[in-house]
């Protein structure tokens, strides 16, 4: 999956080597595995609004396409669905296990630590996500602009002397 995924979108705003992008969602996302993983990076409706690195030096107003690779949405999704799971399984079986060693109602460890672990992943994916969504692989990128031609108000050529 080392290919791109493009989208088109239009240029909201400028926050210093980043542009803000506003693009919309196409029936085809509605389909999409990762979905869920796009709207919370950008939001969601009709529009979602998607912070990108300003590489081609586009303007509020302009027409881009962005990208990001397919292995880096997949890495992503990864870390959104699969380790919550993970911690939580691990919850479980470490709550299992301890039941065994010492004499607690199985089910109240059990749940304890799966609770636990779940409730930790999510504040490890908050403070570690932040880390790894910082890299510049997961950062989607503007690669190519279509400034919109500006208009030249019309004037008035009619000559009032005679």
């Amino acid at each position: 999956m080392a290919e791109l995924l493009t989208k088109t979108g239009v240029v909201k705003a400028i926050q210093g080597r980043m542009a803000l992008v506003v693009t919309r969602l196409e029936p085809v996302c509605e389909s999409c595995k990762a979905k869920d993983v796009c709207i919370s990076l950008g939001g969601g409706g009709a529009n979602a609004e998607i912070r990108a690195r300003n590489t081609v030096g586009a303007e509020p107003d302009d027409v881009v396409t962005i990208s990001i690779r397919g292995s880096s949405l997949l890495k992503a999704s990864f870390f959104v669905y699969m380790v919550p799971i993970l911690a939580l399984a691990g919850g479980i079986l470490l709550g299992f296990l301890l039941s065994r060693l010492i004499s607690v109602d199985e089910n109240f460890l059990v749940g304890l630590f799966a609770g636990l672990g779940f409730l930790g992943a999510f504040v490890w994916l908050k403070k570690q996500g932040d880390k790894l969504f910082r890299k510049q692989e997961f950062i989607p990128e503007i690669i190519s602009k279509k400034t919109p031609q500006k208009t030249i108000p019309r004037t008035d050529f009619t000559c009032s002397v005679g």
